[in-house]
């Protein structure tokens, strides 16, 4: 990297000067581009539904998803009520929220806590209001454990005898081209992708690899982009195009 910048400011008409001064803007700027994603602090302003959220934070407002957890559509049992719960917790109120990563759709993901310290991702399942949303390569015990609890209650969507989780609710008949990078990723569908690794063997494999259907792990992780399962240190399994 450092070497492909500094060929590039041989190429300005510049003096020594002016080339540092632009080596440390262009600096500044990838250095900028490649952080994680930082925590804000803003007012809920409105509440599309249980999981997603609009949060004006000085002059800007983000729509943020609410990360590992997948509260039902709003014409699915319990959708209503699970948007009416986040009405409650949150609208009107200060709120920080902690950014995992932001999709196609420039939605932040990730963990708003509200004024009292709770965190809403965990208080809608708690009360039955979500679904543990497991598209994670590795799992979140604590949001496992509240999912058990409100099941083992029958509450809320947990009273039906067989809830459609809203991921296969907005299930479509074609399987989504699998996302490059984080930037192409819909949060919504990361199922949809089918891209799934094998711990043992440091492999991932998505619906075009010819293997796909024969060598499932049986343990498998879920990446949401190829390239967070390279970060992670996976490689595609040989079946795959390459």
């Amino acid at each position: 990297m450092a070497l492909k910048i500094k060929q590039l400011f041989k190429k300005f008409p510049y003096n020594d000067v002016m080339r540092i001064k632009y080596l440390i803007l262009f600096l500044s700027l990838w250095l900028l581009a490649a952080a994680p994603p930082v925590p804000f602090v803003g007012q809920v302003v409105a509440v599309q539904q249980g999981d997603t959220l609009t949060v004006q934070s000085g002059d800007r407002a983000y729509k943020v998803r609410l990360l590992d957890i997948d509260a039902p559509e709003l014409d699915q049992p319990f959708g209503k009520e699970a948007r009416r719960f986040t009405e409650k917790m949150a609208l009107g109120f200060t709120v920080r929220v902690d950014v995992r990563m932001t999709d196609r759709f420039g939605r932040r993901i990730g963990t708003v806590i509200i004024e009292d310290g709770r965190i809403l991702n965990e208080e809608l399942v708690h009360a039955g209001l979500a679904w543990y949303y497991r598209a994670s390569p590795y799992q979140n015990p604590r949001m496992q454990k509240l999912e058990q609890g409100a099941y083992a209650s029958r509450l809320g969507l947990w009273l039906q005898d067989k809830p459609l989780p809203p991921w296969e609710f907005r299930r479509e008949s074609h399987i989504p081209a699998v996302p490059a990078s984080t930037a192409e990723v819909d949060y919504d569908r990361i199922f949809h992708y089918g891209l799934i690794g094998s711990f043992t063997r440091k492999t991932f494999r998505w619906p075009e690899c010819r293997l796909y259907r024969v060598r499932r792990p049986k343990k498998a992780m879920i990446f949401h982009s190829l390239e967070q399962a390279r970060q992670l240190g996976f490689r595609p399994a040989k079946d795959c195009p390459k």
